[in-house]
């Protein structure tokens, strides 16, 4: 909509061009950034912008509409890690796109996770061994104050892993932090803490039951969020020599809101093949859990409704020979370990990463043609976050 049309709007005047509801309904397809524009014309866009409805109407909006996605990545540039963001449509912009620096020379920040377009971050000092947590919003450019990371735990604080979502019951972001590990006898000792934000406290909640696979096959993405709920790859057996057994995975679910545990079976038929390393995602808003296939193809199953076990499909079944010459360039397959990351809008374009910090990829999955991600920087896709723009505060 023109803004000549909007700045006619004056709460001083008793002429209203359009009802507030619908004035309310159309600004809501807006950007972000013309948002912010906006709210500078008169009160009455400042009130609207600023009120919690208008915040969660163009939440939902933004969700679905796909030029506001981006991936955030963690990066590496001349020994220094910063943050960088890739728009996703259309796809081929993700080559070269320019990187956005969020970090100074004193701390180094890591992304723990991308929920409703804020995104959780994690600094340590250069200068001393402090930890904090903060709340990013990179559409609006806001910051949350810095929390402490379990001063009271100093000593285990390195050990811990971080998940980052929203409790829709009780309408706020939480962080969990946990720490596992297996001890003689294949006892597993675990800590479970909760950070709210408001409360802006951490507090010990139930113990893990089964064990998340972060320190078993070197991949550090192993946690999802969907509608309220932290999902984690885990295995059920505390045997330490046996944790790498896929006949023994399960998906493990945190519920935010009654921060109670349910366990969820895989595929039938997911184990057929040799052990292989397996991943959780998130695509288009539904569970699904990958692994390779006999080392000829890589698969994909999606969980039509969440929480049955019945409902698994499998979703994309692509060959590995379509891997052999990308971009005229042939390439070592033996190299490939895959890990989705976005799927498109239309359900056919596919970004998938690579494990051994190889080359990102985009699949076709029409025609099972694939092309070469090309950035200029070194992009650590293993990391990344699905990501929309939003205007939730960060406090």
């Amino acid at each position: 909509m023109p803004l000549r049309l909007l700045r006619q709007t004056n709460l001083a005047s008793s002429a209203v061009v359009l009802p507030d509801e619908l004035m309310a309904e159309i600004v809501s397809w807006l950007s972000v950034k013309h948002l912010i524009q906006l709210r500078c014309v008169n009160k009455f866009f400042q009130t609207l912008i600023s009120d919690p409805y208008f915040v969660q109407m163009h939440l939902m909006k933004s969700a679905r509409t796909p030029n506001l996605a981006h991936i955030w990545l963690d990066s590496w540039e001349d020994d220094d890690s910063h943050i960088v963001s890739q728009s996703i449509p259309p796809f081929n912009s993700l080559h070269n796109h320019p990187s956005y620096r969020l970090i100074d020379f004193v701390s180094v920040d890591r992304v723990v996770g991308s929920c409703n377009g804020l995104i959780c971050l994690i600094s340590s000092s250069y200068l001393s061994q402090d930890e904090w947590l903060c709340f990013w919003n990179p559409a609006t450019r806001t910051k949350s104050e810095n929390f402490r990371i379990f001063s009271d735990l100093y000593s285990l604080r390195q050990d811990f892993k971080f998940s980052f979502g929203y409790d829709i019951l009780n309408e706020t972001y939480k962080v969990v932090g946990f720490m596992a590990e297996i001890e003689l006898g294949g006892n597993l000792k675990n800590v479970v803490k909760v950070f709210s934000l408001g409360d802006n406290s951490w507090r010990d909640i139930q113990c893990l039951p089964v064990i998340p696979l972060y320190w078993f096959d070197g991949c550090n993405n192993k946690d999802v969020y969907l509608n309220g709920t932290i999902n984690w790859l885990s295995n059920c057996n505390h045997d330490f020599y046996l944790m790498g057994v896929i006949e023994n995975y399960v998906i493990l679910s945190l519920d935010l809101s009654t921060e109670s545990y349910t366990q969820m079976m895989l595929p039938r038929g997911f184990d057929k093949g040799p052990k292989v390393q397996a991943n959780i995602a998130v695509l288009m808003n539904f569970l699904c859990f990958c692994r390779d296939f006999e080392r000829n193809h890589f698969v994909i199953w999606q969980m039509k409704d969440f929480g049955v076990q019945e409902s698994w499909v499998q979703l994309f079944k692509i060959s590995y020979q379509n891997f052999y010459s990308i971009n005229g360039n042939l390439f070592d397959i033996q190299r490939l370990k895959l890990l989705p990351i976005h799927l498109s809008e239309n359900g056919y374009t596919l970004i998938l990463a690579n494990i051994h910090k190889a080359p990102a990829f985009i699949c076709d999955c029409r025609d099972d043609t694939i092309e070469r991600i090309r950035i200029t920087n070194m992009n650590q896709w293993l990391w990344a976050k699905d990501h929309i723009e939003s205007l939730v505060p960060t406090r």
